[in-house]
């Protein structure tokens, strides 16, 4: 099997059966020949899937069909991102390929555009949303409440930006300090940087070779805004913790590591989720109480039960599109409209957990206000028992920060 092919395999799960870019890639990538050229190739077409969809409906009489598309996205990327690979080149290795799969039938078809394509690309749109959305490659509803909520100056500047290639890596505290695990990284010869804002992490170049780290516990991958809501949270021994929407268990994780003292009850909906969030503690030497929870049900056993209650509830995720480009597929206004209702019930339920003089801390890492900023208003609205003590904001930046929100929010006493 060629790897344009397993390529191919992949995308199709993908794009035919809504399956997690990923996790299909994981699955598949033992059947490669050469997993980077794989794994840059899958990327590289997600990353450009909006864009892609516009090239093609401007250069063909009608909508192809699925195969169609999946293959011109294949080649165009590989005529676009692959420098290696001449446009000839590109464009008789897509063709193959789409004989390989047994679509001898397209091959025409998918030689004639890919040609055209090398000649000369369609101009892009002149209405200002329409072209920074495949100029970008954000669905255009998407770009639309983008410059509706941030001013179009701002959403150009953060769709635009590149995240940072080196992932954000904190030091098990418990376990280690920042300047072992330095001297470690450098003895390894593995490219790093400060984490000017946070002394306990760096921003790591991950591979094999930093893997024994891993597992080992003296390092843990968790994003940076992941960090910074912990750190809003603002955690203190001795204190009792619930965190609603656990899994994979970094909050949790952290929590439970800042002192001895320190109980943290870490829930999920779905039992598996709770194998990941124990064998993330395991490994970073921290204790957890797991439990199953549905965090859209209220439990009267948790009642005023805790000093801090994370509500990092589920969400369209649009913030990390940068890390996970596949997160724009199949989502409309609908799907996000179901969404806040089950944001809003987790945070309802989770309010009447804290304890007065408590904090009550809402979480997402998406950008959209109809899942931040809006629910946090309308709880405060509807519960006099709280108000509101922070409230921030972060845009995807070339940094390491992803797009994230995070409010806090404090029971009043009595």
């Amino acid at each position: 099997m060629s790897d344009l092919k397993v390529c191919y395999n992949i995308l199709s799960q993908v794009y035919k059966q809504q399956a997690y870019g990923s996790i299909s890639l994981t699955n598949k990538l033992g059947e490669a020949k050469n997993r980077d050229f794989v794994t840059r190739l899958v990327y590289g077409v997600l990353r450009n899937d909006v864009r892609y969809d516009y090239f093609i409906a401007q250069m063909t009489a009608k909508k192809p069909q699925n195969s169609a598309i999946i293959l011109l996205k294949i080649g165009m990327y590989c005529i676009e991102g692959m420098d290696s690979m001449p446009d000839y080149a590109a464009v008789n290795n897509t063709v193959e390929l789409t004989k390989e799969i047994g679509k001898q039938g397209s091959s025409g078809f998918i030689n004639g555009v890919l040609k055209a394509f090398c000649r000369k690309k369609p101009a892009l749109p002149t209405e200002p949303a329409q072209r920074l959305s495949v100029e970008a490659s954000v669905p255009l509803w998407i770009v639309r409440q983008y410059i509706k909520q941030y001013g179009a100056e701002t959403t150009r500047e953060f769709l635009g930006c590149k995240p940072l290639e080196l992932e954000h890596a904190r030091v098990n505290l418990k376990k280690t300090d920042t300047g072992a695990v330095k001297e470690k990284l450098q003895a390894l010869n593995v490219e790093f940087k400060e984490d000017d804002e946070n002394p306990d992490c760096l921003f790591v170049r991950n591979s094999q070779t930093v893997r024994p780290l891993f597992d080992a516990g003296l390092i843990t991958f968790q994003s940076l805004t992941s960090v910074r809501c912990c750190k809003i949270a603002d955690v203190k021994d001795g204190d009792s913790v619930l965190d609603m929407c656990a899994a994979p268990g970094g909050k949790s994780v952290y929590f439970a590591g800042i002192g001895d003292n320190v109980k943290v009850l870490s829930c999920d909906i779905y039992h598996h989720r709770l194998q990941l969030i124990q064998q993330y503690a395991r490994r970073m030497g921290v204790k957890l109480d797991v439990r199953l929870l549905d965090a859209t049900v209220a439990n009267k056993s948790f009642d005023r039960a805790f000093d801090v209650v994370l509500c990092d509830v589920p969400c369209s995720n649009l913030g990390v599109a940068a890390k996970k480009p596949d997160v724009y597929l199949f989502k409309d206004k609908d799907a996000i409209f179901s969404l806040t209702q089950t944001q809003a019930k987790i945070l309802e339920n989770g309010a009447g957990y804290v304890k007065e003089g408590g904090a009550l801390v809402y979480s997402t890492c998406t950008l959209l206000k109809e899942e931040n900023e809006e629910i946090v208003k309308r709880f405060l609205k509807a519960n006099k028992k709280y108000k509101l003590e922070s409230q921030q904001v972060y845009l995807p930046d070339d940094k390491g920060s992803d797009g994230f929100f995070v409010a806090k929010l404090r029971r009043i006493r009595a």
